[in-house]
């Protein structure tokens, strides 16, 4: 053996020559990752996705195993008939329409040999479950708006159609809402507006009295909740009539009627999607931001509480399944790791809901024409 003279320095920690460093830290860093815990990890990762998207959306929808939604078709009206004592009740009956709701199964999976999850850091596993649950969050959250925004009809079937909120004549299925306080309405009626902001000009306060005007029509009361783009918060602020989110800072503590002791006080903070209200001349309308929407589009509807049938939107899932991201594993011979492939599947699908009147978008645009915005 040669002999080192001198001190050692850090030099001297060098690998020698014929090892691989890169091959070495690989080894020394693995932790390995067992079938129970990768099932475990994705389950809970899931779990959590599946709930944030009910707490973030459940205003906007209900969920529903329903294949097809009926309700009354509208149009003119008279008032009930004056009957005399020798006057038989005349016959009346009403007439209903429907749309079907779609359902899709989207997918992803997260796999490997038994060799590479015994050898593997845990988080690059973790980092492939997040990748999986943003892309879920990331196509639902697309589903949901793109519903919401467009008036797009989509076939189901030979004669089926997934159908938009009340959007005139342009359709194959011609909706005409029940008549309210005094007004009947022909197919004619949409609820697809724009504000023309150029020879106007029309501006924003034009566009979210317009909407909150579109559902007070239909008896939907206040408060509304508006969808508009984030790219446009800057002048939502700047409106006469905006009206400001003041932060909690400090709130006490409920200690289940105690009397004595020390008082508790937590920091609070608001949803930060939620940037205020506004005023319209109908009632207050929650302004609720999203990057998803393009700068000058919004979208305007009443929300009767979390999950409520009466919501905009309905989120079809199949019986057997329910709502959310779920895990399915594909089996293997080896007895060590019995699951070589967890797939995660998103089965679900959005219309809109019984009511097709709960829900108005609108876009400020130069030549005064409705375009769908594209969701990214």
């Amino acid at each position: 053996m040669a002999t080192v003279l001198g001190p050692l320095t850090l030099q001297n920690k060098a690998l020698p020559t014929g090892v691989d460093g890169a091959r070495v830290a690989q080894w020394a860093m693995r932790d390995g990752i067992t079938y129970g815990e990768f099932v475990n990890r994705v389950s809970l990762a899931l779990g959590a996705a599946n709930q944030a998207l009910i707490d973030k959306w459940g205003w906007l929808f209900s969920i529903t195993d329903e294949i097809m939604m009926e309700y009354p078709n509208g149009g003119s009206v008279a008032p009930m008939t004056e009957l005399t004592d020798v006057d038989k009740h005349p016959l009346v009956h009403g007439t209903t329409l429907g749309h079907m709701l779609p359902l899709k199964f989207y997918g992803e999976a997260v796999g490997g040999t038994w060799r590479y999850f015994r050898d593997v850091r845990s988080v690059q596993i973790q980092a492939a479950i997040t990748e999986i649950v943003n892309r879920g969050i990331w196509r639902f959250e697309q589903n949901l708006l793109t519903r919401f925004m467009t008036n797009t009809e989509n076939a189901i079937g030979s004669a089926g159609y997934d159908v938009p909120f009340v959007r005139g004549t342009g359709g194959n299925v011609d909706y005409a809402p029940p008549a309210y306080d005094g007004t009947a309405f022909a197919t004619s009626h949409d609820h697809f507006l724009a504000y023309d902001k150029d020879t106007g000009p029309d501006t924003l306060d034009d566009l979210l009295e317009g909407l909150a005007a579109t559902l007070a029509e239909h008896g939907h009361a206040a408060p509304f909740s508006a969808l508009v783009s984030r790219s446009d918060i800057a002048t939502y602020a700047g409106l006469t009539r905006f009206v400001d989110i003041v932060d909690p800072i400090i709130q006490q503590v409920d200690r289940g009627g105690a009397t004595s002791g020390s008082t508790f006080f937590v920091r609070g903070s608001r949803d930060l999607s939620r940037i205020g209200y506004y005023q319209s001349a109908v009632g207050l309308v929650e302004l609720i931001a999203t990057s998803r929407l393009p700068a000058d589009y919004a979208g305007m509807t009443k929300s009767y509480g979390n999950n409520n049938p009466k919501n905009a939107l309905a989120v079809r899932v199949h019986p057997d399944q329910g709502f959310g991201l779920f895990v399915v594993t594909k089996t293997s011979e080896n007895l060590d790791w019995p699951v070589e492939q967890v797939d995660v599947g998103f089965e679900f699908g959005v219309g809109v809901g019984m009511d097709r009147t709960n829900g108005a978008a609108a876009i400020l645009v130069n030549n005064d024409t409705w375009a769908n915005p594209t969701i990214s």
